[in-house]
């Protein structure tokens, strides 16, 4: 499957949040091995699960889907919102302080950054396989999903991704939706 990479979330690897106040376990991290000070964009699934402050990331653009559980979430001061499954991706830079408190359980939600004036994520769910003029595409199965991509069929654990270099395969199909990250390019590398 060529430009097709298989994440498993069993081995995205765990770390301390930057603030030291929960896990994340990385999906991917451009360009490979880059630390937090030279990553272009990164994937991570974070649990919260107790009321706190995110990260402060200065020159980072962030993009936030709660995957499972409610949460109310403050960015810069506003007042509470309560987020739920389904919700739009949230957006917000990362020098904005922004806050969460889990509403009854530990909340699970996918994480992703990008470097400011190098990349730029667009997130949304599919339904459908669609063009993009994506670099590379991050798809999350937030349950089991069947795809077929190149006439081949994976199966897709909760959490697992695809990652997509160069566009959207010919004959990419899906049983359920997926989070699409779309990681666009601004200057090059």
């Amino acid at each position: 499957m060529s430009g097709v990479r298989h994440l498993a979330s069993h081995a995205y690897a765990a770390r301390p949040w930057r603030n030291g106040g929960g896990v994340t376990h990385d999906i991917v991290t451009v360009p490979a091995g880059a630390g937090d000070d030279d990553f272009l964009w990164r994937a991570s699934i974070a649990t919260i699960a107790a009321a706190g402050p995110f990260s402060v990331w200065p020159g980072i653009d962030r993009a936030f889907l709660l995957l499972r559980g409610e949460l109310l979430l403050t960015i810069g001061g506003a007042g509470e919102r309560r987020i739920a499954p389904g919700a739009a991706p949230i957006l917000f830079a990362g020098e904005a302080a922004v806050a969460a408190r889990p509403i009854d359980d530990p909340c699970t939600v996918l994480n992703l950054m990008a470097r400011r004036g190098r990349r730029r994520i667009a997130a949304d769910r599919w339904t459908t396989a669609r063009p993009s003029a994506a670099a590379q595409i991050l798809l999350l199965a937030e349950q089991p999903t069947n795809v077929r991509v190149h006439g081949d069929a994976l199966a897709l654990a909760q959490d697992d991704t695809l990652l997509l270099n160069g566009g959207v395969p010919t004959g990419l199909t899906f049983d359920r939706p997926l989070i699409a990250a779309e990681i666009f390019s601004q200057i090059a590398p």
